[in-house]
């Protein structure tokens, strides 16, 4: 009966231990300043969005703009009141040192939350999308051991995007050069060698997926075997419940 009730009270203990263990905190900001965007002069936009050397710099930014980067979604898929994309922001955030570069959308979170009280919450909705898919003319693509080696490169006239890809990975980075979903309909599995290069039209954009002998989608089949096509199809897409127009103090 003694050595029972001695294991039960071990185990109780080990029980409450384990219970009583606080969740590692979420990543965040060390510190982090938010003030309106000066004003530009009219019919111009210019934002700038970058982060290194342990600092996170947004210049002139929209609060959708933000969103779209903490939550990995392009602008049509997040739905609230107008100002979200009017309203202009200047954001300098000092990275805590060691944090990798795919916590940072974590870090964005926790801002919008805490600055804006940032609610929100999801839905699926059928939109416009593009499908990604193996061509006709056959898949061009060499298999590759394992994913990495991303490299994007924008120069004046061309754009190349290259690494060891899996196709929801090329997908994304797709949709977030064309600014809409992309969705894998490839049925590939693993990673392969991806060498793509294009020229965007005179807007340093990617030219319309409808317009004849657009550039990125021709190099799509020539380079990798690959087609994007325009379809239908269900997207999630985040509902903004609550956002304030003015953050709180720094």
């Amino acid at each position: 009966m003694l050595r029972a009730t001695a294991i039960a009270i071990l185990l109780a203990w080990g029980s409450y231990g384990t219970l009583g263990q606080s969740a590692p905190p979420a990543p965040a900001f060390e510190v982090a300043s938010i003030k309106p965007a000066p004003a530009q002069a009219p019919g111009r936009v210019s934002t700038r969005m970058s982060s290194d050397a342990g600092r996170l710099t947004y210049t002139n930014v929209s609060l959708s703009d933000v969103i779209a980067q903490a939550y990995h979604v392009q602008h049509d898929q997040i739905s609230g009141p107008l100002w979200l994309g009017t309203e202009r922001f200047d954001i300098a955030a000092k990275i805590p040192a060691g944090a990798a570069a795919d916590q940072i959308p974590q870090m964005l979170q926790a801002l919008l939350a805490d600055r804006f009280r940032l609610e929100l919450h999801r839905e699926t909705k059928v939109l416009t999308v593009l499908k990604l898919a193996v061509a006709k003319s056959g898949l061009k693509l060499q298999k590759a051991e394992s994913s990495g080696g991303l490299s994007i490169g924008l120069n004046p006239g061309r754009t190349r995007v290259s690494g060891r890809l899996s196709m929801p990975q090329l997908a994304d980075i797709l949709s977030r050069r064309l600014g809409r979903p992309v969705l894998d309909q490839t049925h590939l599995a693993g990673a392969y060698v991806i060498a793509l290069e294009w020229a965007p039209d005179s807007t340093g954009e990617p030219a319309p997926v409808d317009a004849p002998g657009a550039s990125l989608f021709s190099a799509m089949q020539e380079q990798l075997g690959l087609k994007l096509a325009p379809a239908k199809g269900p997207v999630e897409i985040l509902v903004i419940d609550r956002a304030d127009k003015v953050p709180s103090e720094n």
